[in-house]
């Protein structure tokens, strides 16, 4: 399997071991239930009345949102790496594995949203603030893309697998680049055949379709965002596994 295109590679584990979207659906359900304990007292206090109690509640949920997600992420990762083996897919015992290792894993969680919320920072520079922080933020998701790989399969620290993941860039990039891009585009073309159905339904003036049409491309939008980020992760860990073994 792993002499495929990374693209191709990535679907088929998705349809060997369609339980990999489990992973996703566990990032989607931290981000629900952490984003809105964290979002409670914007909410409560509205705007105006938000103190420093109120920050440090955001702050909070977004550091806690990311360590949840690197977790989860990694646990993919594991999983992922098992299908390529040929051995049972561990859901289970990969997320508990990822758990235990929860102090290298905070450490990269920590780290990667400091850069971004700094990167944030470079708005407020006149004229191209905005430009900086789109080049800054796009380069760490480059140049990091498979620290996290390297942390859970190779058991690198930090440093050594931010630097590996920056040597692999060089023999990565293209195939990067346009295996997201692949992945992508029949999933955008699915949420517009969805949107444009949505449009039609309504330009017909019958409320009952419309509603019904609605409600379908809400699920497809579901649908696509699921097995998009459960193929992006796919994707990542196959990328990683064939280019350790071209430099091996």
């Amino acid at each position: 399997m792993a002499a495929a295109h990374p693209v191709r590679t990535s679907w088929a584990v998705l349809r060997r071991r369609g339980g990999l979207v489990v992973f996703p659906l566990l990032g989607a359900a931290q981000i629900l239930l952490i984003g809105s304990a964290a979002a409670a007292p914007v909410v409560l206090n509205g705007t105006d009345g938000a103190g420093p109690g109120t920050v440090a509640a955001l702050v909070a949920g977004y550091l806690a949102l990311g360590f949840g997600l690197t977790v989860s992420t990694a646990a993919m990762t594991r999983a992922v790496a098992d299908v390529l083996d040929g051995t049972p897919a561990r859901y289970g015992a990969n997320l508990r594995a990822s758990i235990a290792g929860w102090r290298r894993l905070l450490g990269w969680s920590l780290l990667s949203s400091t850069v971004l919320v700094a990167a944030r920072q470079l708005e407020r520079v006149p004229v191209v603030g905005e430009l900086l922080d789109d080049v800054v933020g796009v380069a760490w998701s480059l140049a990091t893309y498979l620290v996290l790989p390297g942390i859970v399969l190779d058991d690198l620290p930090i440093r050594e697998a931010a630097r590996r993941s920056g040597r692999l860039l060089r023999t990565t990039f293209r195939r990067q680049v346009f295996g997201s891009l692949w992945i992508a585009l029949p999933l955008g073309l699915a949420v517009l055949g969805g949107l444009v159905a949505v449009m039609l339904a309504i330009e017909s003036n019958r409320p009952g379709p419309a509603v019904v049409t609605a409600v379908l491309a809400g699920l497809l939008l579901a649908a696509a965002l699921l097995v998009g980020a459960t193929v992006s992760g796919i994707f990542r860990t196959v990328l990683y596994r064939e280019a350790v073994a071209e430099q091996a």
